[in-house]
């Protein structure tokens, strides 16, 4: 829908919800994609797993064969920051799992704040690329990298003995993007052998059973 908007200085037409034009020059909205909000509220749901757990608990075996939850938290970690270094350099950085043998909430703010800042950026969503899982915008990046802080929220709460609620909206759409990748995802070892729920199950528990995960 297009609306035009007149002053005695200038006449603006607003052509869609992302932008808008002043005397023939477009100018972008202010713009937070669907995806881009799942991204961020995934991120405080790990944000908020993180801060519960106790110094002594980080070296318990996680879910993650071979990991501990520090493990986990290292390499979610890593994601972040190659998601970040990727943004700002504008090369494709693979992940690689962080150093933080010692208190990981030294490492974890900076590491968060860095990636939602550069996901802050006029036009970000909009940058095409070739990323980790092909070529497709940062938009649709997100959409699919938001399955890795929901999973090791999980992750890091059954180590330790807490309890992350993943909201069922955010399971049902990080499904809905992993489930058609799943083949590709466990050629890589990223995730193991589907767990059978039943019917009646929440769509949180149907995603944590895609990835290889028992909710029970």
């Amino acid at each position: 829908m297009m609306s035009k908007f007149c002053s005695a200085d200038y006449a603006f037409t607003c052509e869609d919800r992302d932008s808008f034009t002043v005397d023939q020059t477009k100018i972008e909205w202010p713009f937070m994609s669907l995806n881009l909000r799942n991204f961020t509220r995934s991120i405080y749901l790990f944000d908020a797993v993180v801060h519960r757990v106790a110094p002594e608990d980080w070296d318990n075996q996680s879910p993650c064969e071979d990991w501990s939850a520090r493990e986990v938290f290292r390499h979610h970690c890593g994601v972040l920051a190659a998601l970040t270094a990727t943004l700002e350099s504008g090369e494709t950085v693979p992940p690689k799992s962080v150093d933080s043998d010692t208190d990981p909430m030294s490492v974890w703010p900076s590491t968060r704040d860095a990636a939602l800042q550069a996901l802050d950026q006029p036009g970000i969503l909009q940058r095409e690329g070739k990323f980790w899982f092909g070529p497709m915008s940062v938009d649709q990046w997100i959409g699919i990298v938001q399955w890795d802080p929901l999973t090791h929220a999980w992750d890091i709460g059954k180590a330790t003995g807490l309890e992350p609620y993943i909201p069922d909206d955010l399971a049902a759409a990080s499904h809905e993007v992993i489930a058609p990748m799943r083949e590709m995802l466990a050629g890589w070892g990223v995730v193991g052998d589907e767990v059978e729920v039943s019917d009646s199950a929440t769509a949180a528990h149907r995603f944590l059973a895609l990835t290889g995960r028992d909710p029970s």
